[in-house]
């Protein structure tokens, strides 16, 4: 076969390595890859500006998805690590309470690592300690790292009489936090008490959220004062005295956290565990804590970064293919193929995500800096800060990149089927079949402008659909804070200006709540603050409440019909079954309110007369059901029915049940048993009836504006040193928290508004631009037949005027229905929500864009002619 001429090679061997991919003669493969790299190159810096802008939305695109990604990780990692520390440990999973046996056994298995115990000691009777929670334990070195307690200073206990500590324990004997410190402990192990002095040889910190504070004694003296359980005599001997002095606690580590609770069941499986031993998941690694609500956000703020940076970077690839479609033609002539040019477009958007994506991952990190504690504030106590993931940086660029991808699919079409002869020939706008019948129509600049509107009716959409996507996420961040209801938000925490009780009861972490913390002197004393307008106190004990006869058969019915709302896991199943079906009682709570109290209750009958319910022969009784607790539907005991309380004393009265309610959440224990029933009654029968009852649960009282402050500070002060078990609680600190609700959805909502905004006005000076530069020669043919420079630029003014009016009547019509789903999906479920509708944003929208769609054009003006 003779050699083909060097010209006709051409371009590195493109022509041959298309017949070599086509098949026409049998040729070696031509390496042609740095030939469409180069090609690719000049083409880019042929097109600055248009390139310019594309970078920009690759890198805007990026910087959002970047930003995303890296606060949802930061939050579920932060939220992951607190709820370590409020579980105590980072393992995945433990059996608690178990023997030496049980642990050999359980030492044996391969699929898990990690294996760890500690071993419980017993009581600590020491009166410093009362109000402190406090474990004592030995331990395991790799047990306490994994238990965020190892020693910061100092090292674990190894002599008879060490031990190691957290700050909080020597904050409770009043100890400087220094090593060989004395503490003096009292221990009981259920059968002997020791009492004697111990060194400090180790102090940590413990973490806020951790509940219990922990002493580590030596291996020797856990040996001499609880020696391990052997076997399940040993169990069963201790748990006759109430004792787990020597029950060995192990934790461990599944080979992943995918499906713990499945692993776990297994594992007892393998070693024939059963019921009798007590098995802990780490619910900090279960995918219950993320809620559906979280998810749905996170998936809508995806799509419509991903929809944004689409149809920008689709809009410019589109305009570049088409404007340069000639020159594709051209390169077709000499013998590129469909592949290598489909290859030349994405090497081009290849090159520019190279640069962009990197840039726009750092500027998201950097971001996310700013947003993450703006977001974390309202959703966590705890400060939260960015995690770096490499698989984050890595999902970012895939997302982008695919992003891109897509965006490049339509013009890469448009490439291959376009043949040499047509590319020559080929125009973008969509020519109409003219009527064969002749309409006079008056000819203006807007009518011109509207007919060529028409022409190109893929671009005009792509443009229209970014300006409806920033516009719509404008009225989205608007219509969410409007809906957020700042009375409904402070009503549902805070009853009153003030409210004062035991500490307990505001401390989530508490193992124990006080109910009658608020003394009678200490109501006394603060009832006479100046300013006060209402003021009252409501009591509470917990009681059972035995139900039997037609009470018994409304709980059984309602247990069965809505088993779901009570149980959640077969333990619970087991529980509520024994109570229901065998014991017939469920918890119950006793209130006794004083008016205030009685007048802000949550009633599904008429209002009660206040002096009748002061009597001592009626009660309020709730239905068994949380969030129903006002529904008579719900209800064991119907109005005008007897229902016999037995008393903290052991006393049974009957009351007759004069309404179906409860108070308020803000007013009550905050808390609920699942499934309970409360009988509330006036606080003067209530101390007539619980006579031993040493005080209120909560005091509320509500001021004047003028005596507000100083009536908190009067109150700080009481709490902190008169009466330092008790706390309170202002509706200050629920409206500052409100407002920073407020603020954080403000500004995340502004921020990705304006990011959304200035996608849609670069697709809108981008498709102008171009618009204007591919129709030159035509605008020059009008400027000479007669059109003047003004009414050409007006002309350009309406297309886009026209581009933004339509993107409004599709945002005022479609994007209603859109805006309210979006915010229901994404604020719907909070408690502070009440639907407003909104769309005055939209309008305030309208001269804004308007103005840029009419000035840009105009500014354009000079590259006409």
């Amino acid at each position: 076969m003779r050699k083909l001429p060097r010209w006709l090679i051409g371009l590195s061997g493109l022509k041959m390595d298309g017949l070599y991919r086509e098949g026409e003669i049998p040729m070696r493969k031509v390496d042609n890859h740095r030939c469409i790299i180069n090609i690719s190159k000049k083409s880019m810096l042929a097109n600055k500006k248009r390139n310019g802008i594309l970078l920009a939305a690759i890198i805007l695109t990026t910087v959002m998805l970047t930003t995303l990604f890296t606060v949802v990780n930061s939050l579920i990692k932060s939220y992951e690590t607190s709820t370590c520390y409020q579980v105590g440990t980072s393992s995945h999973a433990g059996f608690k309470f178990m023997t030496q046996e049980e642990y050999d056994e359980l030492a044996t298995d391969k699929k898990i690592h990690n294996l760890s115990y500690n071993v419980i000691i017993g009581n600590l009777l020491n009166e410093e300690l009362k109000k402190d929670y406090t474990e004592i334990r030995y331990t395991q070195e790799l047990n306490a790292k994994q238990s965020f307690a190892y020693p910061e200073m100092g090292s674990l206990p190894e002599k008879y009489n060490e031990v190691a500590v957290c700050t909080n324990v020597l904050d409770d004997f009043g100890i400087p936090h220094e090593l060989g410190q004395i503490l003096h402990l009292k221990i009981s192990n259920g059968f002997d008490t020791y009492e004697g002095d111990f060194t400090v040889c180790g102090i940590w910190e413990k973490p806020a959220e951790t509940i219990a504070n922990q002493i580590f004694v030596s291996k020797k003296f856990q040996e001499s004062f609880a020696p391990v359980w052997k076997d399940r005599e040993d169990y069963n001997k201790f748990l006759k005295q109430n004792s787990y002095a020597g029950a060995m606690n192990s934790d461990f580590d599944f080979p992943s956290t995918f499906n713990i609770s499945a692993q776990m069941d297994a594992l007892k499986e393998r070693h024939g565990f059963g019921d009798e031993i007590n098995d802990g998941i780490n619910w900090a690694y279960t995918t219950s804590s993320i809620d559906a609500t979280s998810v749905l956000i996170v998936l809508i703020l995806l799509t419509l970064i991903m929809l944004s940076g689409y149809l920008i970077i689709y809009n410019i690839f589109l305009i570049a293919v088409t404007a340069d479609i000639h020159y594709y033609g051209l390169l077709k002539t000499i013998g590129m193929t469909n592949t290598q040019l489909k290859k030349l477009v994405l090497k081009q958007a290849m090159l520019l995500s190279v640069i962009a994506i990197p840039v726009g991952m750092i500027l998201g990190y950097v971001l996310s800096h700013i947003v993450l504690p703006l977001i974390a504030e309202n959703i966590t106590s705890e400060a939260c800060k960015v995690y770096s993931n490499p698989f984050v940086f890595l999902s970012c660029a895939v997302f982008a990149w695919v992003t891109v991808r897509i965006s490049c699919a339509k013009p890469c079409r448009i490439i291959k089927k376009i043949s040499p002869v047509e590319a020559v020939e080929f125009n973008d706008c969509q020519v109409e079949k003219l009527s064969q019948r002749k309409k006079a129509k008056k000819v203006n600049p807007f009518s011109m402008a509207w007919e060529n509107l028409k022409r190109n009716k893929k671009r005009s959409t792509a443009v229209i659909l970014s300006m409806v996507l920033s516009i719509l996420m404008i009225n989205v961040t608007v219509s969410i804070v409007s809906c957020f209801d700042e009375d409904k938000y402070i009503s549902t925490f805070a009853g009153s200006d003030i409210s004062v009780a035991d500490a307990t009861l505001y401390n989530s972490h508490s193992l124990e709540t006080v109910l009658d913390g608020v003394t009678f002197q200490d109501m006394e004393a603060l009832e006479k603050m100046d300013g006060i307008t209402e003021c009252g106190a409501i009591y509470m004990s917990e009681i059972q409440q035995k139900v039997d006869g037609t009470s018994w058969e409304r709980l059984k019915r309602i247990y069965e019909e809505h088993n779901d709302w009570f149980v959640s896991e077969q333990d619970q199943k087991n529980w509520f079954d024994s109570l229901v079906y065998d014991q017939k009682q469920i918890d119950a709570h006793l209130y006794g309110v004083d008016k205030m109290i009685f007048d802000a209750m949550e009633l599904d009958t008429e209002v009660v007369d206040w002096d009748t319910f002061c009597s001592g022969d009626y009660a309020i009784v709730s239905s068994m059901t949380e969030g129903r607790r006002n529904d008579s539907g719900f209800a064991l005991y119907q109005v005008g029915e007897k229902i016999p309380v037995e008393l903290p004393s052991g006393k049974v009265k009957e009351y007759e049940v004069i309404a179906i309610g409860d108070v308020p959440y803000s007013m009550g224990p905050k808390h609920s048993h699942g499934m309970d029933v409360y009988v509330t009654i006036s606080s003067e029968e209530y101390r007539k009836v619980v006579p031993d009852s040493k005080g209120a649960m909560q005091l509320l009282m509500n001021l004047d504006k003028e005596h507000l402050q100083e009536a908190e500070s009067y109150v700080e002060q009481y709490c902190e040193t008169v009466n330092e078990d008790l706390d309170y609680q202002s509706r200050d600190v629920y409206l500052k928290e409100f407002k920073n609700t407020v603020r954080m959805f403000l500004i995340v909502g502004s921020a990705l508004s304006a990011i959304l905004a200035l996608i849609g006005i670069m697709n809108f000076i981008n498709l102008t631009y171009t618009s204007i530069h591919e129709r030159n020669q035509e605008l020059k043919v009008l400027w000479s037949v007669g059109m003047t420079k003004n009414q050409i630029a007006s002309m350009l003014s309406f297309e886009g005027i026209l581009r933004m009016c339509l993107a409004f009547v599709f945002v005022l019509s479609v994007g209603q229905l859109l805006n309210y789903l979006i915010v229901y999906a994404i604020a719907g479920g909070t408690i502070m929500f009440t639907y407003h509708y909104v769309v005055w944003p939209m309008f305030a929208c309208i001269p804004v864009f308007l103005l840029i769609a009419a000035s840009v054009p105009r500014l354009m003006t000079g590259k006409i002619v």
